[in-house]
């Protein structure tokens, strides 16, 4: 079967996405939009998800615009190496999970990455409305990520000893906060994140854990890696 996933390098939906491929070790191509172009927003891209979002994936025919919609999708039409449980019970814990990463920790990893992103990595000067707004952003993310702290406890993933899709859309938005720290350690030290060990030491070695996963280097935003290129191949198997 032939599988194309169009995002943007650094979108964490299409990270999740892409992580799901390599989660199951199943190659896909992948195109990159050029965001600040706004490639997404172009009648072509429109034609695929007229809401102008990423990622989509299209698979012989089968066009999906939303990356949860594609896990899922991967979960049926290739069950081995399952991101969703083999039994009841773990379906429901990895979709309650992966839920609340998707409605809580998103939101969260946004209000700090963002801001400290788009700045100079210096802190906003003291008493400011910016400086204000970024401590009480950094305060939600203090709180999902110390909700991920306990959920994993001894656990290697989030859900058990395998990797599931919680763990592939809860991947995405440390990665983006580790990211931060690295390329912005000043401003990021500041809110409590000078390193990620020191605070949340089960959440940190569950990073590290996935990140030696076969194929996940390979999902990193590519500007993280290397210059854009527009198509790339990914192979897992």
């Amino acid at each position: 079967m032939t599988m194309i996933l169009h995002t943007i390098s650094g979108a964490p939906c299409g990270w999740r996405a892409l992580l799901g491929f390599a989660f199951k070790q199943i190659d896909v191509e992948v195109r990159y939009l050029d965001g600040s172009r706004r490639e997404h927003q172009t009648p072509t891209f429109l034609e695929f998800n007229p809401r102008a979002k990423v990622p989509v994936l299209e698979a012989d025919g089968l066009v999906l615009r939303d990356s949860i919609a594609i896990l899922a999708w991967l979960e049926s039409a290739y069950p081995a190496r399952p991101l969703f449980g083999r039994t009841t019970e773990e379906t429901a814990v990895i979709w309650q999970i992966l839920l609340e990463c998707a409605e809580y920790l998103q939101p969260a990893t946004n209000g700090v990455v963002f801001p400290v992103f788009a700045g100079d990595g210096n802190t906003p000067p003291a008493n400011t409305q910016a400086a204000e707004n970024l401590r009480a952003a950094a305060k939600v993310l203090d709180g999902e990520c110390e909700f991920l702290e306990r959920t994993l406890g001894e656990r290697r993933f989030l859900c058990g000893p395998d990797p599931s899709a919680a763990d592939a859309v809860a991947f995405a938005e440390i990665g983006r906060v580790q990211r931060a720290i690295e390329t912005k350690p000043h401003v990021m030290a500041s809110l409590g994140y000078r390193r990620l060990e020191q605070r949340f030491p089960h959440l940190s070695a569950w990073y590290g854990r996935v990140s030696d996963l076969p194929g996940v280097a390979a999902t990193a935003p590519i500007h993280w890696r290397a210059a854009l290129r527009p198509r790339e191949r990914l192979r897992f198997s």
